[in-house]
């Protein structure tokens, strides 16, 4: 059997991700996608940055961005994981991926390290 291999990027290190588990993270993100819809407002817009689904399938971890507030938008997203868990039992597969929900720290760190960049003094090389 040929196994073609997705990067995804999480965190600070890479996952592999077989084409299946990128097969089911896309179909857990299209199925849980809607629940953004019904956020608070005081969250401002909320989006899933990315998917990825443990190598077992046992996990689908959401990762969310919100523009104001994500701790808002993460505590209505766990207020709504029963019922989006039972939404995930439409997939055809053997085992359904408990959800998970984190806060996408990516723009976080790429304004810090912005923030690290601008603060530098680099002089133009003459070459």
């Amino acid at each position: 059997m040929l196994h073609v291999q997705y990067t995804i990027r999480c965190a600070s290190y890479h996952l592999y991700m077989s084409k299946r588990s990128a097969a089911l993270a896309s179909a857990v993100r299209e199925i849980i996608a809607p629940v953004l819809r019904t956020c608070p407002l005081e969250c401002g817009v909320v989006s899933f940055t990315e998917v990825v689904v443990s190598a077992d399938g046992a996990y689908a971890t959401a990762y969310v961005s919100a523009l104001r507030n994500p701790e808002a938008a993460l505590a209505y997203l766990e207020s709504q994981r029963a019922r989006l868990q039972r939404d995930l039992g439409c997939l055809r597969s053997r085992h359904i991926p408990r959800l998970r929900f984190r806060v996408d720290e990516t723009p976080i760190r790429a304004s810090r390290i912005d923030a690290l960049l601008s603060g530098m003094d680099i002089e133009p090389n003459d070459t």
